[in-house]
């Protein structure tokens, strides 16, 4: 008995220690054929990314917002001397570079002004327009429908523009090609009434000078009646301003107009006197600051008749000429009919 129980201890006993071994192998065993992860390695910071290299700017150059030189002065019934306008300036350079040789300051100060016929004997004297002033001059030629534009050469107002009235008074001026020493207005032959503004019917310093040696052609429109039709004024995209001058009214142009017209042209870079008697057929009515104002001068024409004031399309119409266009009311017309005289010609007061 107690030897079956000794046999059956010492199986149990060998059981226990068998199973013992066993679970111990099976547990190394698993360690080593699924070692631990190794722990992660600290992480590292993430590089800023490269930026790309910036793009170069790219500066668009639109067109100047105003044709307008800096410095002028702003009121154009006031007169300044040709010296004082040499020594203004306007700091930037010529619109056309060709000039810039031929137009030397002592040329351009040599041009002297226009005192035939008799401007510089009659000068001061005053004269009055009125309705039956131009009825005169007009005779019983037929006028176009609406109101009538009148330019007087040599005769000036004290004021920039003058509203509607039955008459205005002017002085006697000579032209002297820098300064607005004309007027140029509307009259309205249904009601009588007339309005004036700052103008110029003569070429520039510049134009005269360079016109006769050559350079570029420009005249002088010879006093007569005409119908001019309404349509816009050059292009000056070459010059860095892609725009016309809107408003404006041609000699001639697709609808019709004047035809070729008398002008005086110079032959000597010291004005207009003895000037040469040829034809032409492209003097506009515009206004007088265009992106051809080159720098000494106050007003920009080479022929045409010029009203104080600038268009640009991003400012639109100002000064006197955007007045000059409301009283005229050339929109939607076929032509309008255009009086030049001389003050000359005119009674005196």
């Amino acid at each position: 008995m107690n030897r079956r129980w000794m046999i059956l201890g010492g199986t149990g006993l060998g059981v226990a220690a068998g199973w013992g071994i066993w679970s111990w192998f099976s547990r190394n065993r698993g360690r080593d054929a699924n070692p631990p992860a190794p722990e992660p390695a600290p992480a590292q910071p993430t590089p800023a990314p490269t930026p790309a290299p910036a793009k170069p700017e790219v500066t668009t150059a639109g067109p100047p917002k105003s044709s307008i030189r800096e410095g002028l002065i702003k009121d154009p019934a006031v007169r300044e001397s040709p010296e004082a306008a040499v020594a203004r300036g306007t700091g930037l350079v010529w619109r056309k570079p060709q000039l810039a040789e031929v137009v030397t300051p002592d040329k351009w100060l040599a041009v002297r002004p226009l005192n035939e016929p008799g401007f510089a004997a009659r000068a001061g004297s005053g004269v009055d327009i009125t309705d039956a002033v131009f009825r005169a001059v007009v005779g019983e030629r037929e006028l176009a429908s609406g109101p009538v534009v009148f330019a007087i050469r040599g005769a000036v107002s004290d004021r920039a523009s003058n509203p509607y009235a039955s008459g205005h008074r002017l002085t006697i001026v000579a032209p002297d090609h820098l300064n607005f020493c004309c007027t140029i207005g509307v009259w309205d032959p249904e009601t009588k009434q007339l309005s004036t503004y700052a103008a110029s019917t003569v070429p520039n310093r510049t134009a005269i000078v360079s016109s006769a040696l050559g350079v570029q052609a420009a005249n002088m429109l010879l006093p007569g009646v005409f119908n001019y039709v309404p349509g816009s004024h050059s292009n000056y995209k070459k010059y860095g301003f892609p725009f016309s001058i809107i408003g404006a009214l041609r000699q001639n142009g697709p609808s019709g107009g004047a035809g070729s017209l008398k002008v005086l042209r110079a032959t000597t870079p010291q004005g207009m006197q003895g000037a040469s008697v040829s034809t032409t057929t492209d003097d506009n009515i515009h206004c007088a600051e265009t992106p051809l104002l080159e720098p000494y001068d106050r007003f920009s024409s080479e022929g045409c008749l010029v009203v104080a004031g600038r268009y640009t399309p991003q400012e639109g119409h100002t000064g006197p000429w955007a007045r000059f266009l409301k009283d005229g009311k050339f929109k939607g017309r076929s032509k309008v009919t255009v009086i030049l005289a001389n003050s000359t010609q005119l009674p005196v007061v």
